[in-house]
Parts: C-alpha cells; structure tokens; sequence
C-alpha cells in the first residue's frame, strides 16, 4: 500500500476475530477456540475477539422466561 500513498498496516486482528466469532457461533468449545487462537484458556483473553452477528438471534436472555 506504500505505492498508493496509503499507510495501512496490517495485522492479524482480522483473522483472529473471524476465528473466534464464528466457531464460537458454530458451537466449538470455548478452550479449543482459546487453543487455536493462542490465547489464555479464560475467556476474557478472547472475548474482545469475538463479534455478535445478530444480537436478536444471539441474545443471553432469550428463552429465560
């Protein structure tokens, strides 16, 4: 990008969220996403990694009452 004038640099960030967020929404265990990601085997290591596709459809509350 240095040719185009733009300074970007890239980073991993992007992998790393499409790799959590969608095997946490596929349902893989929570210490093999942390495996594979090389992160610490607690969530809070990894859960700025993973982004809510729909908060409708991925809602903590639904079907509680």
């Amino acid at each position: 990008m240095t040719r185009a004038g733009v300074p970007i640099a890239w980073t991993w960030h992007p992998l790393c969220i499409g790799l959590a967020s969608v095997a946490r929404i596929s349902g893989r265990d929570s210490i093999a996403i942390a495996d594979q990601g090389g992160w610490v085997r607690h969530p809070r290591s990894m859960l700025d990694y993973m982004q809510c596709e729909d908060r409708w459809d991925d809602n903590a509350g639904a079907d509680l009452a």
